[in-house]
């Protein structure tokens, strides 16, 4: 549902607080909700007729995916994580039937996760709850976990990204699709794509430059991945521009990029 010719081609737009200082990084707390949801409308638009599928949040993204002719996810947790001693807790905000009767076609929920933490095992436990209520209403669940907390150990993205992995493995926690940061190298992309199996994973920008995360999707793709869900590295240089110029960078940086990247991952 979400793919063109098998793979995902999917652009990520649901940034919620920190979207803002993208639209208006001098005063970001002047906008009111229908400059925000212009501003997505924008970039959505830019890129409508070459993405698969479209991250979207509920507030703006939503509202501003005003042609809704491809599938999209929405979100089932709250916008960024709570802080309990000294570590990120994903709250659940929604119901995957909630998202469903919002008309997505499947949903999305980010983790945060240091495999070392204390309260990894909670992490867990609501990532198997987001997908068991997401299978219970028939719809994929997109699992995105983005790590932190290596620097204190010493360990390598790599070998984080991969003990988060494992873990959710081991614990039996397989969603429909994995969405994943860069592990690296090469040989880390194919150990990651040994390690889901038939499941397929996907590439997130998680802010990159453009130029960086074209380069990471390259080698990513050679090793097995099947796709990208791809945000900010797309479109965050709108943060420097107003009105007719704004439109004019997304609808022509931000639509080669994406394009540029759906050919790559398309071979």
């Amino acid at each position: 549902m979400f793919t063109k010719d098998g793979k995902y081609l999917m652009l990520a737009l649901d940034h919620r607080g920190s979207f803002k200082k993208f639209v208006n990084k001098e005063a970001p707390e002047s906008l009111t909700d229908a400059d925000v949801i212009d501003a997505k409308k924008e970039i959505i638009d830019s890129v409508s007729d070459l993405f698969s599928g479209i991250l979207i949040d509920m507030d703006w993204g939503l509202p501003g995916y005003t042609n809704k002719e491809r599938p999209y996810l929405l979100c089932l947790e709250k916008s960024g994580y709570e802080e309990i001693e000294g570590e990120r807790e994903t709250v659940l905000g929604y119901k995957a039937s909630d998202l469903k009767a919002m008309g997505a076609s499947g949903t999305k929920l980010l983790v945060y996760l240091n495999p070392e933490a204390s309260n990894t095992k909670k992490q867990l436990e609501i990532a198997k709850e987001a997908l068991e209520d997401s299978h219970k209403n028939d719809l994929p669940l997109f699992l995105e976990i983005v790590t932190y907390g290596n620097e204190k150990s010493g360990g390598s993205r790599a070998n984080w990204i991969k003990k988060s992995l494992d873990l959710f493995l081991e614990n039996g926690i397989v969603p429909d699709v994995w969405k994943l940061e860069y592990p690296g190298d090469a040989s880390s992309c194919d150990e990651i794509t040994s390690k889901v199996g038939a499941t397929p994973w996907i590439l997130l920008t998680r802010g990159e430059p453009y130029d960086v995360f074209k380069e990471q999707l390259k080698i990513a793709i050679r090793a097995g991945a099947q796709g990208f869900l791809a945000g900010r590295a797309i479109w965050q240089e709108m943060a420097d521009y107003d009105g007719e110029a704004r439109r004019e960078f997304l609808q022509s940086t931000a639509r080669e990029r994406f394009k540029e990247i759906c050919e790559i991952t398309l071979g």
